[in-house]
This record gives C-alpha cells, structure tokens and sequence, in this order.
C-alpha cells in the first residue's frame, strides 16, 4: 500500500511538473509578444525560437503568427527588396503553420495584414527587375511568388488588374527595347508573351494593341530595308512575303486602335507606313490624307 502510494505521489508531481514547464513554455510565447511590442526584436526572437522548439507550445497558432511578426521586423530592415531572402521564408512558412492551427479571428486577420505586406514586396521586385533590371525571368518569378503570397491573404482575390498592369509593363518596356534593336529578338518575344496576356484580359486594350501593332511594323518595315544585303533572287521572294505577313498582322492590332479612335495619331501614322509597307496604294493614300489632316508628318518617297 505505501508503494503504490509513493508511486501515485510520484506521478501526481510529474503532472504538475509536466503542468508548469508546459505553462512556463506557452509563458515564452506571451513573453516574446511583449519584448516585439516593446520593439526588442533580438530578444523576442529568442522566446519564439525556444518555443517553437518545445511540442507543446509548437501547437499553439498564437506561437507561430507572433514568430512571423518577430521575423518580419528584421527582413523588413535588410531583405524586402531581395528575390530570395531565408528571411520572407521563414514568415511564410510560419504563417502557413499558424493557419494549418486554425487561428482564430484576430490571429487570421494578423496572419492576413502580413502576407498582404510580402506580396506587395514581392510585387515591387517583380516591377524593378523588370522595368530597371530588365531581367524578365527573376521579374516573372517576383510576380508569381506574389500571386502565391497573395492568396495567402485573400484566398478571393481577383489579380484581373494586377495581371494587365504588369504585363502591360513589361509588354511595353520589352516591345520598345526591340524597336530599338530589331535584332533584339529576345525581347521581341517576351513583348508578345506579355502583350497577349493583356490582350486575353482585355481585348481592346489601347496600349497593347498599339505596341503589338509596332513591333510587327517595325519587323517588317527593317527585312525589306534588307533586301539590299541579299543576292539571291529567292531570298527576295520569301523576305517580301514575310514582311506582307508581318504587314497583315500589325494592321490587325493597328485597326483595333483606329477603330476605337480615328484621331489616335500614333495609329494613323503607323497604318499609313503599314499600308506603304503592304503596297496597298488605295489604303496608304486614304491614311496619307489622314495624316495631313492632323497635322502628321510623314515619309511620301
């Protein structure tokens, strides 16, 4: 009877021991959501780091929301301009593991506020590598991580705008790198990957109509500036017919801006040159005149 006696009391204590060191952990937790408050982010990150180490405190989503705020306060300072940052991960990650906890409201909303604030990072890098860099493969990369971080935030979210907005972007910046460098021909497919995204979205899209339309013109108008260089008689034939292709589809975007506004001047100006590209002597004395009546000066020769 003692023994089982001393056994029971052996027993009770190890609860409430097991009770206190797992109280002193979630403790850790509250303790380093003070010292963040208090703007003592080394010191936070220690608590958090303990107590996401210790089981009983790692199922609590309030451990792993406060981590992503604790660590938010030094990426902030030193990696939100980064494509790759360990930083942002670990945020990430931790918000992951909070909502995976189910949170409650609040913690759902916080969980939310500061995915919000990573995508917009993450779409700020996708514009500069994009726009500054001209590097459209880490840019492309930047934007997806936002749709992915985004969603994160608001599961609903619609990225129809964002979507136009960065590929008009980089559509327009790519576009007018190759009608600076025809050779360029690098750019000239991204412009048209880009482009045609926005023109899925938005059909009739003013911008991207016009800078599709250019880049064909442009094509077309430097193979027939060519044909000085190339002897064979053959080669003649297929430069004239690709460039009357390329002609026939810069005029289907270019039409899409005319037709919308018959005073666009950058449109008339380029159709006219498509229709003298074209030899269509009707269609290019008809935007000739155009031209003339807005005060557009031309090339007749």
């Amino acid at each position: 009877m003692k023994m089982c006696k001393h056994i029971k009391q052996l027993l009770l204590t190890g609860l409430m021991l097991a009770g206190l060191f797992t109280h002193a952990q979630k403790d850790k937790v509250y303790r380093a959501q003070t010292l963040l408050s208090q703007k003592n982010a080394d010191a936070a990150r220690l608590c958090i780091d303990s107590a996401i180490a210790h089981p009983e405190s790692a199922k609590m989503f309030e451990t792993w929301t406060i981590r992503g705020y604790i660590y938010f306060e030094f990426y902030k300072k030193s990696d939100k301009s980064r494509l790759n940052s360990a930083l942002r991960d670990t945020i990430v990650s931790s918000v992951k593991r909070s909502n995976a906890l189910n949170p409650d409201e609040d913690f759902k909303g916080n969980n939310a506020r500061l995915m919000g604030n990573i995508a917009g990072h993450y779409f700020n890098i996708a514009k500069y590598y994009g726009q500054d860099s001209l590097n459209f493969a880490w840019s492309n990369k930047a934007y997806e991580k936002f749709k992915e971080t985004m969603k994160l935030s608001d599961p609903s979210f619609n990225f129809t705008q964002k979507d136009i907005e960065y590929y008009s972007a980089v559509g327009y910046i790519y576009s007018d790198q190759f009608n600076k460098d025809n050779n360029n021909t690098k750019a000239l497919e991204i412009a048209k990957v880009a482009l045609m995204k926005v023109l899925d979205l938005q059909p009739d899209d003013v911008s991207a109509n016009m800078n599709m339309g250019l880049m064909y013109l442009n094509n077309g108008i430097n193979l027939i500036k060519s044909i000085d260089d190339v002897p064979d008689f053959k080669q003649l034939d297929v430069i004239q017919e690709n460039a009357v292709k390329l002609g026939r589809q810069s005029e289907k975007f270019l039409l899409k801006v005319y037709t919308k506004d018959n005073t666009n001047k950058k449109a008339v100006e380029a159709l006219y040159y498509n229709y003298k590209l074209l030899n269509d002597d009707v269609k290019k004395l008809e935007f000739l005149e155009h031209c003339n009546a807005l005060g557009i000066q031309v090339t007749t020769d």
